[in-house]
């Protein structure tokens, strides 16, 4: 009973006290509640609620309580609440630099929380594991834990970490330079939490200057600078000394930008010491390096060297030797871990290789990563660069070509339907032409040679028949090998014209296989001065099939709404030929897109579809492929009137 009431008591605080930002007079609260509790249950309750309620206050003292907690959970066997307290630790010990440490326990974390099937501390785990993976500027490893964090939360109904994790991914788009996605992401952050008092499970001070760092990538310094100082008045209000840090440091780099240089200094000096409060040396390095560049401008050498010399002492602690050797002994206890793991049932087996696969990968860049910031650091900037290109590279591909099988998926239906036409003439004509050939042979044996001449111009004609149609069932099946292949990239001369329409009546049918009771009129103007352009024939025909099939969707969708028999889905397909451009417009007459999110839909994985009726990802990889084309694909709509999509491309025909 005694294990039993444990974990319940735990369990109920754990609803409470994950993010909770409370004050020094609560803090001191517990901490005399602490001396005159003699229930080991209700220690572990309070050693707990204490090491959360230092987390953005007081570093040391955080970890102290942790260390407590997770002494005392071993004692009472309470994996859950060891496995918070050691991803809490984690978690504590990354903003004192301590890598290779805050990785172990986010691990060690993981695999408790995982056995456990603690699926609220897995993406807890998972979420601090991509803070990791961002300090080590590995943005696209980062993003990949966020999602997965994000998803967890998703499923247990946890709207604020949800939101939290939606910041984080913004974060990461504005450290890729990437602001219209950073901005995005940060607003959806930043209106959840106007919708909330509840300022544990919203970081207010951290969406203010996650904000006000988007608004600076796009160029808005007064938006920055009014977020930052929002975020320094929300720190005060949480006592969240590690954000009241960044915020500090941030304001101060943008009067820097600004030419106010003592504005510079004074919130620099700001982020030191509220940083050295709460051992924050990420911060306090990038402060002191900010002030060095200041008093070196001012040419004040003593004070530049000065604080060019504090700057170092925090870079070693961050990425010095011992962090590599330790990062070393990490690597090796996870191999070993790994072989005691085949030991285990198969099903726990395919679990662990599957964690280990995205460990051990992560943890070897981790290393290469490292080795980077030793280098040059100019050096090491383009390296990273060019290995995120090159990551996005491959996983753009890997999408356009996920993508590509999904849409070829739903015109198989349409191919079936198609290729049945000109197949029952075939078996037709050879059926009428063995009773001919039968007529013709009882004619020759009657010596009416008249006749039986006239039967073999019959039999002649279907034959002809019989080839043609047997020629367009061969173009059918080719047409659909040529779209599922792996596009090679090569462009080539093609009637532009003659694709769309093609493409055009397969995607009808396609549409048509899964919804018998759609119909739709199809109307095309073609532009026939055209003539052939130069294009990948694959790439350009999944964006056709990509705007086809949502044409479609939106006619459906509006012909349910309305049921009323006056209203006619159509759909126009037009061409037409510009200066040195050429247009292909998709023409609709559905509902239309609202305003509120046209500005969204060539984002990845934004959908208006319903879930599990989209992946939000055919318009944004259609964006790609029209701007690899060096084209450009917009939209115009009418909310209530329908769409109209415009694919623009060169009309020129070169570097074949």
């Amino acid at each position: 009973m005694k294990k039993v009431f444990v974990f319940v008591l735990v369990s109920f605080g754990l609803q409470f006290n994950l993010f909770a930002q409370i004050s020094p007079e609560q803090i001191s609260t517990l901490k005399e509640r602490l001396l005159t509790e003699k229930n080991d249950s209700a220690r572990l309750q309070l050693f707990y609620d204490i090491a959360y309620g230092f987390r953005f206050s007081n570093i040391d003292s955080s970890l102290f309580y942790a260390d407590l907690a997770i002494d005392l959970a071993n004692k009472l066997n309470a994996p859950l609440i060891k496995a918070h307290m050691l991803s809490l630790k984690g978690a504590t010990i990354l903003e004192a630099g301590k890598i290779p440490e805050s990785l172990q326990f986010q691990f060690e974390a993981l695999e408790i929380s995982e056995r456990n099937k603690d699926t609220s501390n897995m993406a807890f785990a998972l979420n601090r594991i991509g803070n990791v993976y961002m300090e080590l500027e590995d943005y696209k490893k980062a993003n990949e834990y966020y999602f997965l964090s994000r998803n967890l939360f998703e499923k247990i109904g946890d709207a604020g970490m949800v939101h939290n994790e939606v910041s984080n991914i913004g974060n990461v788009y504005e450290l890729m330079k990437m602001p219209d996605s950073a901005l995005y992401y940060q607003t959806i952050a930043y209106e959840g939490s106007k919708l909330t008092d509840d300022r544990n499970r919203y970081t207010r001070p951290e969406i203010m200057f996650r904000m006000g760092n988007a608004y600076r990538v796009k160029g808005d310094k007064v938006k920055a600078l009014e977020y930052y100082k929002k975020g320094i008045l929300e720190s005060y209000i949480d006592n969240d000394l590690r954000n009241l840090t960044m915020n500090n440091l941030f304001i101060a780099q943008l009067y820097h930008v600004l030419n106010d240089p003592d504005s510079a200094k004074l919130y620099a000096y700001n982020a030191i010491n509220t940083g050295r409060t709460v051992s924050f040396r990420k911060a306090i390095y990038d402060a002191s390096v900010l002030l060095s560049e200041l008093f070196e401008e001012e040419k004040i050498y003593d004070s530049a060297y000065k604080y060019l010399a504090d700057a170092n002492i925090e870079r070693d602690s961050l990425i010095g030797a011992k962090r590599f050797r330790d990062l070393q002994r990490i690597i090796l206890d996870k191999q070993e871990q790994q072989r005691a793991s085949e030991l285990k049932s198969i099903t726990f087996q395919n679990r662990q290789k599957q964690y280990s696969l995205l460990a051990g990968s992560g943890i070897f860049l981790l290393i290469a990563t490292i080795l980077f910031r030793n280098n040059r650091q100019k050096q090491k900037a383009n390296i990273i660069l060019e290995n995120t290109l090159t990551h996005l590279k491959s996983t753009q591909s890997q999408l356009i070509q996920s993508e590509k099988m999904a849409s070829l998926g739903e015109m198989a239906a349409g191919i079936a339907h198609e290729i049945q036409n000109p197949l029952n003439f075939v078996n037709n004509f050879s059926e009428v032409n063995k009773e001919l050939i039968d007529e013709m042979k009882s004619e020759l044996r009657s010596g009416n040679i008249d006749d039986a001449i006239t039967i073999s111009n019959n039999i002649q004609d279907n034959e002809e028949k019989i080839s043609h149609h047997g020629k367009r069932a061969d173009a059918i099946v080719k047409g659909m090998l040529q779209h599922s292949q792996i596009s090679s990239g090569v462009k080539e001369p093609k009637n532009i014209n003659a694709l769309a329409d093609d493409y055009l009546k397969l995607a009808y049918q396609g549409y048509r296989a899964k919804d018998k009771s759609f119909n739709a009129i199809l109307k095309t103007d073609f532009d026939h001065s055209i003539g052939n352009i130069n294009i990948v024939p694959q790439e350009i025909g999944n964006v056709l099939i990509n705007l086809f099939n949502n044409a479609f969707y939106a006619l459906s969708a509006k012909a349910l709404a309305k049921n009323d028999g006056n209203y006619e889905p159509t759909l126009l397909l037009k061409t037409r030929k510009l200066d040195k451009k050429i247009d292909i417009i998709v023409q609709d007459n559905g509902g239309g897109i609202p305003q509120k999110v046209l500005d969204k839909i060539f984002q990845p994985f934004f959908t208006t579809k319903p879930t599990g009726q989209g992946t939000g990802l055919g318009l944004s990889l259609s964006y790609d492929i029209v701007k690899a084309h060096g084209g450009e694909l917009s939209v115009e709509t009418r909310e209530g009137d329908g769409s109209e999509f415009i694919i623009q491309l060169p009309s020129r025909i070169d570097g074949i």
